[in-house]
Formats: C-alpha cells, sequence, structure tokens
C-alpha cells in the first residue's frame, strides 16, 4: 500500500486506490498524486460517524441528515445542509476520516489492493490536496495510536536494519524529530533491545517510534541474522536472557517457583526446564561450542535449585539464609561484599542484569541492578554511565542521571558515550547550550561522529 500511494505521489498520478478484505473495502482518492479523500463500506468509518466522534455534529441531526440522503443529496451535501457545518468544518472530517481509513489499513492481512486510473472514477467534487507522504505518516502514527497493527508488529523481537525500499520516495516522509533520530539509530543488523535503549521516552514511547518505522517501510525486522536459523537465534537469546537473570536470581525464581511451592511442583518445574535446556539437547553439530558450554553453565544453576529444594533439610536451611537476608539487607550487601572474588561476581552478575533490563526498556529494574554496583564499586566509570542512562529513562531521576553521568567523565574524561548520553539528557530537560557542549566534547574525541553532528546541528 505504501509502495502504490508513494508511486501515485512521485508521478502525480490520478484515481483510485481500493484495498479489499473478504467484504470489507476501503478506497483512497488521488487525484494529481494528492489525496482528495477516501471512503470505506465499514460503518464506523462513514464520515456522518466520523464527525459525530470529533463532535462537530450532534447525535439529534442524524435523522435529518439520513433524510437528505434518501432524497438524493450525497454524505457532504447532507452533512453541510443537515447539520449547518461550515466547509472549514466538513474538510476536517473529510481529514480525519482519510488518515482514520488508512490507518485501519494497515493492519490488514494481505489485502487483495488494486489500482484504478482515471479521473472519471473521482464522483466527489471535494479534494483535501494532502500530499500522500504526510498523509501516510499520520496514519502509520494514527495505526500505532489504536492498535491497528499486523500481528508480527504487535510483539517486537529479533534485528533491525535499514528497509531496501527505504529510498524509493521515503525520504520524502515528515518525519519527527523522535521518528527521525530512531531512524538514524538503526545502521546495519542490530538487536532490536539495543536500538530501545537509546531512544527517548516523550511524547512518543520507544516501541511506538520503531513501529511507525516499520509500517512506513523505514526499516526491516527479522527474527535471525542474514544466514542465521531463525529458530536457534531465539533459542542462543533465551539461553543468554535466563543466563544474566540466573546469576542474581534465587533459587525459587531459577525455578519460577514461590517460596511456598509443593514438592510436586518443584518436581515439574525441574522437569520442564530439563525437557528445554538439558546439556544433552545441545550436544549435535547443528549448535555451536559456544551454545553449548553456556547451556551447561545454564543448567548448573537448575541442578543446584532442584537438588537444594527437593530435599526437606536443605530446603528449609535455605529458607532460613533468605529470611536473615531479607530482615539485614545492608547486612547482606556487605557480607556478600567481603572478599573480592565473590564481589566482583556479584558486581558482574548485577551489571548484566542492569544492561538487560536497559535494553528491554525496563529503566526502573535497570536502576534497581546499577545502584547496587554503583553502592559496591562506586570507581568504575561505566557503573555510572548506565545508571545515569536508566535514570534518565525515569522523569523523576533525570537529577540523579545528571550527576552520575558526571561522575562517569570524571573516572573517565574521554568516554565518548558518556559526553552524548549527558548531551541528550540535556536536550530531554530542555537545555540546548548544555546539551552542545556535550556534543562539541564527543566531537573533540571522535571528529567524524555522524550522531553527534547531527545533534548539534538540530540544536543550531
Amino acid at each position: 500500500m505504501v509502495d502504490i500511494l508513494l508511486e501515485m505521489h512521485r508521478s502525480r498520478q490520478t484515481g483510485i486506490v481500493r484495498a479489499e478484505l473478504g467484504s470489507a473495502k476501503k478506497q483512497l482518492a488521488i487525484r494529481g498524486g494528492l489525496l482528495a479523500y477516501a471512503e470505506s463500506n465499514a460503518p464506523d468509518d462513514h464520515l456522518v460517524r466520523v464527525l459525530v466522534r470529533m463532535k462537530l455534529v450532534q447525535r439529534n441531526t442524524l435523522h435529518t441528515i439520513a433524510a437528505m440522503m434518501k432524497g438524493g443529496m450525497t454524505a457532504d451535501q447532507a452533512v453541510l445542509h443537515g447539520a449547518k457545518l461550515s466547509a472549514g468544518d466538513l474538510q476536517e472530517g473529510l481529514r480525519e476520516q482519510a488518515i482514520s481509513i488508512l490507518a485501519g489499513l494497515f493492519g490488514w492481512a494481505e489485502p487483495k489492493v488494486r489500482f484504478y486510473p482515471g479521473d472519471k472514477l473521482l464522483r466527489k467534487l471535494v479534494s483535501l490536496g494532502v500530499p500522500l507522504p504526510e498523509t501516510i505518516v499520520l496514519a502509520a502514527r494514527r495505526a500505532v495510536t489504536e492498535h491497528h497493527l499486523p500481528s508480527c508488529l504487535v510483539s517486537l523481537k529479533g534485528y533491525l536494519l535499514p528497509a531496501e525500499a527505504a529510498d524509493n520516495g521515503r525520504r520524502d516522509f515528515p518525519l519527527s524529530p523522535a521518528e527521525a533520530f530512531a531512524f538514524s539509530a538503526v545502521q546495519g543488523p542490530i538487536p532490536i533491545e539495543e536500538v530501545l535503549v537509546v531512544l527517548p521516552s516523550g511524547e512518543s514511547q520507544p516501541r511506538e517510534l520503531i513501529q511507525r518505522l516499520l509500517i512506513l517501510g523505514l526499516i526491516d525486522l527479522q527474527t535471525a541474522l542474514p544466514g542465521e536459523d531463525a529458530e536457534k537465534a531465539a533459542q542462543s537469546l533465551e539461553v543468554d536472557d535466563l543466563l544474566v537473570r540466573f546469576e542474581t536470581a534465587s533459587l525459587y525464581e531459577v525455578l519460577s517457583l514461590a517460596p511456598d511451592a509443593a514438592e510436586g511442583e518443584i518436581k515439574t518445574a525441574y522437569h520442564e526446564l530439563a525437557r528445554k535446556y538439558h546439556p544433552d539437547r545441545f550436544q549435535s553439530s547443528e549448535h555451536s561450542p559456544e551454545l553449548r558450554a553456556r547451556a551447561e553453565k545454564l543448567f548448573t544453576y537448575v541442578n543446584q535449585a532442584y537438588s537444594t529444594l527437593s530435599d526437606a533439610l536443605t530446603r528449609a536451611e535455605y529458607d532460613a539464609g533468605r529470611a536473615r537476608k531479607d530482615n539485614q539487607l545492608d547486612s547482606a550487601l556487605q557480607a556478600r561484599s567481603s572478599t573480592d572474588t565473590d564481589q566482583e561476581k556479584m558486581v558482574d552478575g548485577l551489571y548484566r542484569a542492569g544492561r538487560i533490563a536497559l535494553a528491554k526498556g525496563d529503566f526502573e529494574r535497570a536502576v534497581t541492578h546499577l545502584k547496587e554496583c554503583v553502592w559496591l564499586r562506586s570507581d568504575i566509570a561505566k557503573y555510572h554511565h548506565y545508571l545515569g542512562v536508566a535514570q534518565s529513562g525515569i522523569p523523576k531521576l533525570r537529577k540523579e542521571a545528571e550527576r552520575h553521568l558526571l561522575r562517569a567523565l570524571e573516572l573517565d574524561s574521554t568516554s565518548l558515550d558518556s559526553f552524548m548520553e549527558l548531551g541528550k539528557l540535556y536536550l530531554k530537560v530542555e537545555l540546548p547550550k548544555r546539551a552542545a557542549i556535550q556534543f562539541q566534547q564527543a566531537l573533540r574525541w571522535d571528529p567524524s561522529n555522524a550522531e553527534a553532528l547531527r545533534l548539534l546541528g538540530r540544536i543550531k
């Protein structure tokens, strides 16, 4: 649909673009490459209902409007006369109707789309005259807001990459600054979590920005890298995610159980995990040695949890230990860091758990893990850096975010990433002069940094 409309925009064509899915029909009328109007046989898309939702037409006038339409008037004429609507309000209603109809089309799975050329097909004299790229962008935003999405875009998982068709007229799209920034963040195949974590949370959430760009065809989503088996790629990501979680999880959390789980529930949970992650399942040549090693490490956590919780005595001892830690959290943190080796292992696990939460956009959980890293090792720049990044995603913590990013730069004055994140933070809180200083500092270390140049240019 987007490709067809962009081609009509480029070649200034006139005609009807019709989409059909079963008995449902929607169509856009194009005159000279501009949107003239839209129509649909869905009752909610009818012009009168759109005007009622916009509160431009009162429900008590609907009977009069219907009688005029039965008498031979078009819907436009009946609305103008029956509801005494101004021409400007009618124009606004027609525009809203067109955007709503196209937004609904974006959620259709494989509709039959055809283009019928010719000026005689346009029965209405009205013409909105809206450029098609503008219409497409507005409809994409509406489709995301109202959840008119194909199933593949509801749950975003996998890798993002620039679309091959991104230059096919799509450079004409009037993107918002947030949409343009999200587009610039997708360079080559990149895990979607890594993109989401760098996108700002403003009027539009990061996931919504990505969904808009996918609808517009500016970026593509694939479950695996080129040449990579999608199912195995998903399995590998799942193993990595569990490894990070298990390093800081309780034995009950490893088995996904409540602390009061019965003996039978413990056995069932263990067998379920064994069915999916037992190392024997990863011995064939189709699995890499690295994945086999990670699976073996993963299952040591599962075995430890099962052997401890399946025995009544060891479970009681473990529960008693947990109770003592819950009652004396500060003392427990000190005790866990009593030796350098134990401390490093714990901090590394917390750090990785924080980074995973950050990549998923779970800023509150990321802050919890990364705060512990800073508490245990306040002399490490990267812990302050990522804590600042996580806090910048929570408006009420942005002052603290500034403090940690500045501390990261004190510990590592050459950190390009910290300069960039501090600049982005200042943009979020509307301090462009301070932001410009940070981007200029970043350019001292990397004069060709495209993102710093772009953001600095935007400020100027």
